[in-house]
């Protein structure tokens, strides 16, 4: 009897650590990929280098309309992909080997493995994030606060980058005090990260806007030095405070306040702002700047294909069509948003509790509450754009005017405007159309004209010419040597292959260029 307790005994806790190993072999995978992807999505090197290009341009070079393209391209590929990946589909044994893993970490004084409340934290970030890069900075605010408060490892990258960007949003809200603080956090917690960086850097920028603000205010400068100053420092709302004291106002401070109101977010009253200037004729200079604003608002922020027309058509007149040819390159390598769609199709699954159930009906509320106000605002820059007496481009007028041109004339202009390109397909299901693309490390870099977007490398399923005229696709490797095809795809292990040919794959790490 007792051999055979012995027995039984010693047969259950062999089978327990073979089940515990086997557990916690499956949930380090788990860990290991969801590492790997989260570190692909996220990007946090790039958003630091983003946010600090949008810093340099608020504070130093406000009319470089080149690199504000430049940020609008990057920032469009960073928390920009679809999510599949990341979720993590927990079995039972999956949850054994986490609670196994969490008895271990607990006994050594560890924190526990959250991989789903990672998950949750990144979907967060990547709502977040894009409140911020659209102006929607209230909101972006109160879901950066929401993260501090649930980020359990306050050493992570999730906290690092919460605390640096609600800082961002807290300076555009026009709350110094408070984004002070969120940014000093950052540098005590993460000192020589490239977070700690940026947040010197911001923090560097606002001292000395305060210091010079506070030194006009000693010298009692005019009120028109001290608006340069306001504006210059990112202080827009005091900016208008002051220019609403001045009787008159000249261009180039009307230009300022038109460039404050775009930054608070009320685009509408900026870009009737903006027309007049461009209509008017003393200072060719502003007209042009101006402009510039108007190409970037009916490109990027609020699309409307009106104010473009109009844009290009001043832009032609004021010597400027370099101008309205790259913004155009620029918005063409911009992503799409893929985080909203996602989540508006979210279905509240029966397995969530009744706070992640209102959580995620709170942000799709959220969602919706910013698509209402992006109309509101679509609508009164369409009446500022009537107002104006701005003809309106419809959907299908463009089609209209090529169809009353003489027929050979259509011709000769149809040729050269449609250049042969790459068009790179990626895995979410978006194309981007490119003159080539460059491979560093884990980066795929999409490059158009002067502008390129950063990808993660594994998010490329292909690289084929955009028109069918027989143009093959080169890639250029380590070595030089070239390889041809019509289109190239990369395999589940990485290599690319011609679907054409039985030639060997050629391996992911030797590609350097897909070129044409």
């Amino acid at each position: 009897m007792k051999k055979f307790f012995f027995f039984s005994l010693f047969f259950i806790l062999f089978f327990f650590f073979a089940l515990a190993s086997e557990s916690i072999v499956s949930v380090k995978l788990q860990e290991l990929r969801f590492g790997i992807l989260r570190d692909q999505l996220m990007n946090y090197e790039l958003s630091s280098q983003t946010l600090r290009e949008r810093l340099k341009q608020m504070f130093l070079s406000k009319d470089d309309y080149m690199s504000e393209v430049k940020v609008n391209i990057l920032e469009s590929g960073i928390m920009n992909s679809e999510t599949e990946g990341l979720d993590l589909k927990m079995s039972l044994r999956d949850r054994f080997g986490l609670y196994v893993i969490n008895s271990v970490r607990f006994l050594n004084f560890k924190p526990a493995l959250e991989l789903e409340e990672q998950q949750k934290t990144i979907i967060r970030l990547q709502f977040a994030f894009y409140m911020e890069r659209t102006r929607k900075y209230p909101i972006a605010s109160k879901k950066y606060q929401e993260l501090e408060d649930s980020i359990t490892f306050s050493l992570s990258d999730e906290m690092a980058f919460t605390l640096l960007h609600h800082g961002y949003c807290l300076v555009m809200m026009g709350e110094r005090e408070k984004a002070f603080l969120k940014l000093s956090k950052a540098i005590d917690l993460f000192p020589g990260t490239h977070y700690a960086e940026n947040a010197s850097l911001l923090i560097s920028f606002l001292e000395e806007g305060e210091k010079k603000k506070e030194d006009l205010k000693n010298k009692k400068k005019t009120p028109d030095e001290l608006a340069y100053s306001l504006f210059q420092s990112g202080d827009y709302e005091e900016t208008l405070k002051t220019l609403e004291s001045l009787p008159v106002l000249t261009k180039d401070q009307s230009y300022i306040k038109a460039r404050s109101m775009e930054e608070l977010g009320k685009t509408s009253n900026a870009v009737k702002e903006y027309i007049q200037l461009v209509k008017q004729k003393e200072n060719k200079e502003v007209a042009i700047r101006a402009n510039r604003r108007l190409l970037l608002i009916g490109n990027f922020y609020q699309e409307n294909k009106s104010l473009v027309a109009f844009s290009k058509e001043e832009a032609t007149k004021l010597g400027d069509t370099k101008a309205y040819e790259n913004i155009e390159e620029g918005k063409s390598l911009v992503l799409k948003p893929v985080i909203i769609e996602k989540l508006l199709k979210t279905e509240t699954a029966s397995n969530l509790s009744t706070e992640e159930t209102k959580e995620l009906n709170q942000i799709k509320e959220d969602i919706r509450e910013s698509l209402e106000d992006s109309k509101l605002e679509t609508t009164k820059l369409a009446a500022v754009v009537s107002e104006e007496k701005i003809p309106l481009v419809l959907e299908t007028e463009q089609l209209a005017i090529k169809s009353v041109e003489p027929p050979p004339l259509v011709v000769k202009k149809q040729v050269p405007q449609v250049p042969i390109q790459l068009k790179v397909k990626l895995r979410d299901g978006r194309e981007v159309v490119c003159e080539e693309v460059k491979i560093e490390g884990n980066l795929a870099i999409l490059q158009l004209g002067s502008f390129g977007l950063n990808l993660p490398y594994d998010l490329v399923v292909s690289v084929q010419v955009s028109s069918d005229r027989g143009v093959p696709v080169k890639i250029v490797t380590d070595s030089g040597t070239k390889a041809e095809s019509s289109r190239w795809i990369q395999n589940s292990s990485g290599d690319w292959t011609n679907p054409k040919s039985s030639v060997s794959p050629i391996v992911r790490g030797e590609v350097k260029f897909f070129r044409l």
